[in-house]
């Protein structure tokens, strides 16, 4: 995983020894905030302050945003991506505006944002994706379909988990994908254990792949230990 190598060849990291950390070397303050920014995913909406920057916006549809409005909101910004959130019919066209759609339940909304913002190394997660890997999988990628399940939380990969893995994974239309950005949050070190399983799981069920992307992370933010898989799907 090179996204934190890539971040800070881009801002000129100069490390600087100190004396109360018990390290030799800390980042500074300044390229710090600015690794924040490079790496930030936020949820927008019609009343925000668009000139808060961000790496990849998110809007929902239903906001009622229009092509202008979208514009004002990837140009201020700075977005590398903008990425729509479907929960409801209405249909949106992929274009020079908006580089991917995601469709999910309203409920799932917040973790999809935080699943992102959570995978990102500068922010404490476990196992990171590569920040440019997930821009190539949401630009090769127009529409994708977001599913999650939650898991039963063990000190082992049990039985009932991979029975919950197996039938969640069974029901996903996602034989034939190329791509899939695989995911598993948890609340405690439990879920470091059985990660390599549940990817297993998921690589038995498509038959071939290009680039998969997998993100793990333990946070306090969220109480529920769960997987989620994003997979592209045909626009309707």
């Amino acid at each position: 995983m090179n996204s934190m190598h890539n971040l800070l060849d881009e801002v000129n990291l100069k490390t600087k020894p100190i004396k109360s950390s018990g390290t030799k070397y800390a980042i500074p303050k300044v390229v710090f905030k600015k690794l924040k920014l490079n790496t930030q995913f936020k949820l927008y909406h019609l009343e925000d302050d668009f000139n808060v920057p961000c790496c990849c916006a998110f809007f929902l549809f239903n906001d009622e945003w229009s092509k202008e409005s979208l514009c004002a909101l990837k140009e201020q910004s700075s977005a590398n991506l903008l990425i729509g959130i479907r929960t409801s019919d209405r249909f949106m066209e992929v274009g020079d505006i908006i580089n991917s759609v995601i469709c999910c339940k309203l409920e799932e909304v917040a973790r999809i944002v935080h699943q992102f913002q959570a995978m990102l190394s500068v922010h404490g997660s476990y196992i990171a994706m590569d920040l440019n890997d997930i821009i190539h999988f949401f630009n090769q990628n127009s529409y994708t379909k977001y599913a999650e399940t939650k898991l039963y939380l063990s000190d082992d990969f049990t039985e009932q988990n991979k029975q919950e893995v197996e039938e969640f994974i069974a029901k996903l239309p996602i034989r034939n994908i190329r791509d899939f950005l695989l995911y598993t949050h948890s609340a405690n070190f439990t879920g470091l254990k059985y990660f390599s399983e549940v990817i297993e799981i998921v690589e038995q069920k498509v038959d071939d792949y290009d680039m998969p992307l997998y993100g793990m992370a333990m946070t306090n933010t969220l109480n529920d230990t769960y997987i989620s898989l994003i997979y592209p799907i045909e626009p309707h």
